[in-house]
């Protein structure tokens, strides 16, 4: 079958891959077809489990505390949005209630449609559309995030109460296992051909190619939806680089913000402390939490750094290109996509943390004013990363195909 390397566009033949194999391109390496040995059965299956237990892991108790067995408090994944909503900025509620809860069901419902549909051989209309809604949420399903955020949450509440997890914790980390689980066993190129085959020959003459499924067109023009997945064939760039750019340079004045306000304010008999990300890692520190506090060094302080940096070193090599590095940007691209999520990890540990240590009067901990810049930032750098194509720069440097 012949494909067209997203990030390149270079034109690549694959041949038929004996289970367990993968191909790459051989120009810059993006990963393009991975023959897996159940194909979509385990991501269909996995779609189905996540389905059913979303509801248990939102809606049952996530963690109980207790301050000296004198005080109770019960949290439930659900009431993190209304606490958040009333103590900062609506975005944010928001944000955590769609990257946590709603767009994992969502990609799970739309997987389940697709790949059910294959399964019983079922025709649905314009269920190529709805395979690429199911991929493009996949950057913004953030359920493995949410795990680690409540791991770090869950020893941050033990500093100032006697904490158990809870049902809805255990139901919410077998949707994050199984949302892995499906991801690691899809077999994309085998889906995306049976709704429509990848021809077999290379196309002849000029033809325009999907960045989305990646299957060259000969009978239409550029700008053009493809016929297979509706995405627009050979995009332009500026529609797409000018948003990236403002993204990543609204998100660099939120950094002062995000860093230099509280993420965390603690209300307690003593007084009142508040928690920077800073302040935070040395809390963990301090508290013998030493491994937790250099996962929230990494994530929230060292990725976000890499991400802008990185992003500006990209998003200027389009109007200024240069064919030499070209492989190597493309590279360093593939690394920003695969860490950008990861500093979401700090605002959802307020998130998740409020409502579990919520004893007015007592000891009450509330997401600060720099919670919701902090979420601010990332989702910027997340949009960002997600709207920039590394095509683009092999395209002004005339090496696109």
């Amino acid at each position: 079958m012949t494909v067209i390397c997203a990030d390149c566009g270079a034109v690549q033949i694959v041949p038929d891959l004996p289970p367990g194999a993968v191909a790459e391109c051989n120009r810059c390496d993006r990963f393009l077809a991975k023959r897996t040995l159940t194909g979509y059965e385990v991501t269909l299956a996995s779609a189905i489990g996540i389905l059913i237990l979303i509801w248990p892991a939102v809606f049952l108790p996530l963690m109980q505390s207790s301050i000296k067995n004198l005080v109770f408090q019960q949290s439930r994944l659900v009431s993190s949005v209304p606490v958040i909503y009333g103590q900062v900025w609506f975005p944010f509620a928001f944000g955590f209630l769609f990257f946590a809860l709603l767009f994992p069901a969502l990609r799970a419902l739309l997987q389940v449609i697709v790949l059910g549909s294959i399964q019983l051989g079922v025709h649905l209309p314009h269920r190529g559309r709805i395979f690429r809604y199911s991929e493009e949420l996949r950057i913004w399903s953030l359920t493995d995030v949410v795990v680690i955020a409540g791991l770090v949450a869950y020893y941050r509440a033990n500093v100032s109460a006697d904490v158990e997890v809870g049902s809805g914790a255990w139901s919410y980390l077998a949707v994050a296992i199984l949302v892995v689980a499906g991801d690691r066993a899809l077999d994309r190129r085998k889906v995306w051909n049976a709704i429509m085959p990848d021809p077999v020959l290379p196309p002849g003459g000029s033809f325009a190619s999907c960045d989305v499924c990646e299957m060259p067109v000969v009978d239409r023009p550029a700008g053009d939806a493809c016929p297979r997945c509706g995405g627009t064939l050979d995009r332009r760039i500026l529609r797409r680089f000018a948003p990236a750019v403002a993204a990543v340079l609204a998100a660099i004045p939120l950094c002062v913000p995000a860093y230099a306000a509280a993420i965390m304010v603690n209300d307690n008999l003593t007084g009142v402390i508040e928690h920077t990300v800073l302040g935070t890692v040395q809390l963990l520190a301090d508290r013998g939490y030493w491994q937790l506090g250099v996962v929230v060094l990494v994530a929230g302080v060292a990725i976000p750094c890499i991400e802008i940096l990185g992003m500006l070193w990209l998003l200027a090599r389009v109007p200024f290109p240069n064919r030499h590095g070209l492989v190597r940007r493309t590279r360093a691209y593939r690394i920003l996509h695969r860490l950008v999520r990861w500093p979401m990890i700090l605002p959802f540990i307020a998130a998740i943390v409020s409502p579990i240590v919520n004893y007015r009067g007592i000891d009450d901990i509330v997401a600060g004013p720099g919670a919701t810049p902090l979420f601010a930032v990332i989702a910027l750098m997340m949009l960002a990363v997600r709207l920039f194509e590394p095509k683009f720069m092999w395209r002004t440097a005339g090496e696109a195909r």
